[in-house]
């Protein structure tokens, strides 16, 4: 199964935002947007947020790669395949 995440480093926690059911747009939306409600878990820190990834399938490289984003954005997307 394949998972995307948005993931924030927010206050010394970190918050993923499971954005796989939104998938990519296939339609123009009009300029207020869709509602759409999606879960997210907060982890209080990277390591117990990288376990529950790597036990979703996330391969070691990319979870590497995010982490060196959120520490300079603050901010990345990870998708699992």
């Amino acid at each position: 199964m394949k998972h995307r995440f948005l993931i924030h480093s927010l206050n010394h926690t970190t918050l993923l935002v499971d954005i796989t059911q939104i998938g990519l747009p296939n339609e123009i939306y009009p300029p207020e947007g869709k509602l759409q409600s999606v879960p997210s878990l907060r982890f209080q820190t990277w390591r117990h947020a990288e376990q529950y990834l790597l036990g979703l399938g996330a391969a070691q490289g990319p979870l590497d790669a995010t982490v060196e984003k959120l520490k300079k954005a603050g901010v990345a997307v990870l998708t699992i395949t």
